[in-house]
């Protein structure tokens, strides 16, 4: 499997430790998916706007190092509370696609969240395979 890894400094950012552990535990728990991790290449910056903190997964084909903080220029930028971007882990997928099912309620309130501006999702439409696989490992 793909190594996963903390940057320099990122360890205390606790918001970097967990999403770390996050990724770990979803590929041990979904090894069919560690194909998005060697196939994605480039950042995802997460941006928790209520506790002012934020990280950058960089992904290049081999691993992912997550920063402390915005590293670079972003792919995807995700904007949000904490409550919106912890419960995107949970979204609910249509079987055997893989795809956001529109009628789950997770998807539901993230897409409200998404119209009313209170999460902001950047650059996913320009960069739909690195979103794809940002996702698909997020995905408990």
């Amino acid at each position: 499997m793909s190594a996963i890894e903390l940057a320099p400094g990122a360890e205390s950012n606790a918001f970097a430790s967990m999403m770390a552990t996050l990724v770990r535990q979803n590929l041990d728990d979904h090894p069919d998916r560690a194909w998005a991790l060697k196939l994605a290449r480039g950042r995802v910056s997460v941006e928790v706007l209520d506790l002012g903190m934020s990280i950058t997964f960089v992904f290049d084909g081999e691993r992912l190092v997550i920063y402390d903080g915005i590293r670079g220029i972003p792919d995807v930028r995700v904007r949000g509370t904490a409550e919106l971007i912890t419960i995107s882990s949970n979204m609910e997928s249509l079987p055997g696609i893989g795809l956001p099912d529109p009628r789950g309620e997770t998807n539901q309130k993230l897409a409200k969240a998404l119209r009313s501006g209170e999460l902001e999702l950047i650059g996913a439409v320009r960069n739909p395979l690195v979103f794809l696989c940002f996702g698909l490992i997020l995905a408990v």
